[in-house]
């Protein structure tokens, strides 16, 4: 797998249109925080009135090889440095396709200590549960390797992590 930063960042902007435009149709009153340093320094794109403080990622998708599903990656490591799920501190994460879908999990203790257990003892093999794909992304200065770990939505339902299904309706 391949990615590039400057392509993956105007999909960063999609998806978080995608999160207002249901923020609106919703009537939540939302804030961007996304160029302020303190909230960029904890992963947090969005306060709102409903869920507090958002992270929105544009990393939901139906798997093509190995387990079948809809999934969503965890950023566990960029390049040298930890990922964003070592880092960032929202109260809910949306995770979206930027056009007909989404989801929106709280970061609670209980979702936490799912992932983590998902990243100690998950099947990370190409068929695993929570497999695990190194993605090249390309910067300004070369590439770097980011690898994430799938969480299938399957599993998150199994595990009873409640979670807030965005749909594309005729408004979003």
């Amino acid at each position: 797998m391949s990615g590039n930063f400057d392509r993956d960042s105007i999909e960063g902007d999609k998806a978080e249109l995608f999160f207002e435009k249901y923020c609106k149709i919703q009537n939540i009153s939302y804030q961007d925080v996304r160029l302020d340093k303190e909230y960029q320094k904890i992963d947090v794109d969005y306060k709102t009135c409903k869920y507090g403080l958002v992270e929105v990622k544009k990393n939901y998708k139906d798997a093509l090889y190995g387990r079948k599903g809809k999934y969503f990656l965890i950023e566990l490591y960029q390049g040298e440095s930890q990922g964003w799920w070592h880092y960032s501190k929202p109260n809910w994460f949306c995770f979206n396709d930027t056009e007909r879908r989404g989801i929106l999990i709280e970061n609670s203790p209980a979702f936490r200590k799912f992932v983590n257990n998902c990243i100690e003892d998950g099947d990370h093999g190409t068929y695993g549960d929570n497999r695990i794909d190194k993605i090249k992304d390309k910067r300004w200065n070369g590439y770097i390797t980011m690898i994430c770990m799938r969480v299938y939505m399957e599993d998150i339902i199994s595990a009873g992590i409640p979670f807030v299904n965005l749909i594309k309706r005729k408004k979003l």
